[in-house]
């Protein structure tokens, strides 16, 4: 009897061990699900965790060491560690709405937003929004009236964010914007170099309208065969059924890439009336915006996969 009592109480002592390390697995797993990284919480000099509870960091910390780094990605220096944003992405959505909302308190119009926003927005992503904002205003000329549309295109100097003001006006029905748009980007069309009137033909193969067609035009008979195939490019971007003839005349040209190519945009501009172009389309226009930042990253999770 002596004995047995004994084993029960060794089993019970066992029991009660068991389950207070369990409890203990338990507890740390749970602390140990976080979205900052534990990289990021101090450390004594032997390696061990602080015990006070005011060694864990608040949840938007971002280590010295981190930051340190964020600042040489931007310097073009080396990437922080992995799974740390390197740059703040903007909320592009929160940015669109903030934007496009006139509050009430706000006596600035949709034109001095737009330009206060390019302001403190300097560079691509600015730009991105901005041209996206006077997209989705092209038709309400009630918030975006075509005499701001002028006014903007005029005080505005990025060239990409010109052209789409020039596009939306198109839209609208006034050509005269994107005309005086296509004939500034054609003077590069007579640059010394190849690559520079390249660039140029690039530039009126976005615009999507007929004007930028009769200027790429004349660059068909280009010296240079990388020149031709761009021009043929701009042709199809831009011409319509009017300008046919222009591409066939190169299906005898020596290059077997520009007979190539004359032959596909000849057909290409077949399809299309003669009127064609002569406004610009808002779903051309939608597939030539500058590209949109991309949105923040989630949160890294230290959470895995529960198992039995």
């Amino acid at each position: 009897m002596g004995m047995h009592r004994v084993s029960l109480l060794l089993m019970l002592a066992l029991g009660i061990g068991i389950g207070a390390a369990g409890t203990h697995l338990a507890d740390r797993d749970a602390r140990g699900c976080s979205t900052v990284p534990e990289a990021g919480v101090a450390t004594t000099q032997g390696g061990a965790r602080p015990s006070t509870p005011h060694a864990q960091p608040p949840a938007a910390f971002v280590p010295p060491a981190f930051s340190a780094g964020r600042a040489q990605a931007g310097a073009g220096g080396p990437m922080a560690a992995p799974g740390i944003a390197t740059e703040a992405s903007p909320d592009t959505d929160q940015l669109l709405k903030d934007l496009l909302t006139l509050a009430w308190n706000d006596r600035r119009d949709m034109r001095a937003k737009l330009e206060d926003f390019l302001d403190e927005h300097p560079g691509r992503d600015g730009v991105a929004v901005a041209s996206r904002g006077v997209f989705d205003l092209a038709s309400n000329a009630d918030v975006l009236p075509d005499h701001a549309l002028q006014a903007l295109y005029l005080d505005q100097r990025d060239p990409e964010f010109r052209r789409v003001v020039a596009q939306v006006a198109s839209l609208r029905g006034d050509n005269t914007l994107i005309e005086l748009h296509a004939a500034e980007a054609a003077t590069g069309l007579h640059a010394a170099t190849p690559a520079e009137r390249q660039q140029a033909l690039t530039a009126l193969a976005r615009m999507r309208h007929v004007a930028a067609a009769e200027l790429a035009a004349p660059l068909l008979r280009d010296p240079d065969n990388g020149v031709v195939l761009d021009a043929l490019l701009a042709l199809r971007a831009t011409g319509n059924q009017r300008h046919v003839a222009l591409a066939e005349r190169l299906r005898r040209h020596p290059d077997e890439s520009v007979r190539w190519l004359a032959n596909d945009v000849a057909s290409e501009l077949r399809m299309l009336s003669e009127h064609a172009r002569t406004r610009l389309d808002d779903e051309e226009l939608a597939g030539e915006l500058p590209a949109l930042p991309l949105p923040p990253p989630a949160a890294p999770t230290q959470c895995g996969r529960a198992t039995g």
